[in-house]
């Protein structure tokens, strides 16, 4: 690794935006057009004397993504088994009650529990990252992210279902995806230090990694491992890359492209904070935007949707393994963590369609495979199961692509986080509906999925009439710009 002791030409100067401006776009940015932009936080190149090629430091951060990451929650199969084969809410089982799967309705309530809650605060991780991102800045968001998954994986380790009801466990998993969160968001603005027309691959590359973390459970399928060695184990590793974020991340933020990166090191300074109210006249302005409210509810249902299904493909496979439970197995523990956290597989060419023809064709694939998905669901086949497995990552790759890519190419740079936490609490609030959701099906409707997925599926056909209000064009037409222009200006006149 060549390390250069003089700031060179190329040197960083911080300012608000907290992601790539552009995917692989050469019009001018909307960063560049904003009213309110300014320089503002510590001079990145008077952290330390270590410049490092930005090759090497997204190299580090992408470990780090894959390591911490939120994404963490979605290898959930291992865990399941892991949590059924130790009995956890086993005892909320009646003697003579009918087995779904290999879990009674209770228990499989309980279960679901574990996924469908850890994915709703990955909502709840999205608006706080994003809001902390723009109040101060990329490291603290990270160190304090991955001391609340510390937390989560001591939990984890230590946590029992006959204790509370098994409330530690469900906290312990959310944590991971909370504290994880913090990791991933801030991953991006790495990705500043290369030319706009590289961003895009570069953007898609890493938020397919935000999946890849679910290969991680995979571990606790080796013999011999336990719950409480592997958290343990884990939290310490967790411990050591808090270190390495603390030495590599940005104490507020990057916003220009450059060859090389001077690392925060271990110098201790406190990142200058951006007042919440500053950013509101531009917000303001956003608020008034069509596309904004369609995708809020788009991103919102649709998340719901992903955590509904997560948590229950186990309980599906397990039906439809033909009472061999080897094959459920097989099914639950091996195929589903490693076909559905591929997303890195569709990631790079979504992200090239996203730089060559706009997102609106990203939001019809996303409505139509997850159409799919539901569909699949309904299949009592383990081949069908199969397909399912695939369409699902498929869509949730382009579904992750959009939440960035969409957010990046058309809104200004300084309420990148906000945007963000307002998607979020969408997402959040619909997510609430899970808990009437699981419940339902495992105990008033005899674990039958029909009815459920059906209401999850009606909502997406209203949404195909509603693409129109998506900008297509990339980069955007001179109206669009001009129209934009005059919104922000009489916003900063306010």
């Amino acid at each position: 690794m060549s390390v250069s002791q003089t700031p060179g030409k190329d040197s960083l100067t911080s300012t608000p935006s907290l992601a790539p401006r552009a995917l692989g776009t050469s019009f001018v940015s909307m960063t560049e057009r904003s009213p309110i932009t300014c320089s503002r936080g510590v001079d990145q190149d008077t952290m330390s004397t270590w410049r490092v090629p930005r090759g090497i430091v997204v190299g580090v951060v992408a470990v780090l993504v894959v390591l911490c990451s939120g994404g963490l929650i979605l290898g959930f199969g291992p865990v399941y088994s892991l949590l059924v084969n130790e009995g956890q809410w086993s005892d909320l089982c009646a003697p003579d009650e009918e087995i779904s799967g290999v879990t009674c309705a209770d228990q499989e309530v309980w279960l679901q529990y574990v996924y469908s809650t850890a994915f709703l605060c990955l909502s709840l991780a999205n608006m706080a990252s994003g809001v902390s991102l723009d109040v101060i800045g990329a490291r603290l968001t990270v160190c304090v992210g991955l001391v609340i998954s510390i937390v989560g994986n001591l939990l984890l380790a230590f946590g029992q279902s006959t204790v509370g009801k098994g409330v530690s466990l469900i906290t312990g998993y959310s944590c991971l995806g909370v504290g994880g969160y913090g990791v991933y968001i801030s991953a991006f603005q790495l990705v500043l230090l290369f030319p706009p027309e590289r961003q895009g691959l570069i953007t898609s590359f890493v938020s397919g990694l935000f999946n890849s973390s679910g290969y991680v459970f995979l571990l606790l399928e080796i013999h011999g491992v336990t719950r409480r060695g592997f958290f343990v184990a884990y939290a310490i590793l967790m411990a050591l890359c808090l270190v390495v974020a603390f030495v590599v991340f940005p104490l507020n933020s990057v916003s220009l492209p450059s060859q090389t990166y001077t690392l925060s090191g271990f110098t201790l300074k406190w990142p200058v904070v951006t007042k919440p109210r500053s950013m509101w006249p531009l917000l303001r302005s956003q608020l008034g935007r069509k596309d904004l409210w369609f995708f809020g509810m788009f991103f919102g249902w649709i998340s719901t949707i992903y955590a509904f299904v997560g948590g229950a493909i186990p309980n599906i496979i397990y039906k439809n393994n033909e009472e061999n439970d080897a094959t459920g197995d097989l099914y639950v523990n091996y195929l589903q963590p490693l076909i559905t956290n591929g997303t890195f597989v569709y990631t790079p060419l979504l992200g090239w369609v996203v730089d060559r023809y706009g997102c609106r064709i990203i939001f019809l694939v996303t409505l139509l495979v997850t159409h799919v998905v539901l569909v699949l669901l309904l299949v009592p086949s383990l081949t069908a199961q199969t397909f399912m497995l695939v369409a699902f990552a498929f869509a949730q790759s382009a579904f992750y692509t959009l939440q960035f890519a969409y957010v990046l190419l058309t809104f200004p740079a300084e309420v990148y986080g906000s945007v963000q936490a307002f998607l979020a609490s969408c997402s959040f609030l619909m997510g609430l509906s899970n808990y009437a959701f699981t419940p339902w099906v495992q105990n008033e409707l005899d674990g039958d999925y029909l009815v459920v997925l059906i209401i999850m599926a009606a909502p997406l056909l209203v949404m195909y009439f509603c693409l129109g209000v998506v900008r297509a064009r990339v980069p955007p037409t001179a109206e669009e710009t001009a129209a934009e222009e005059l919104e922000q200006s009489k916003a900063s006149v306010n």
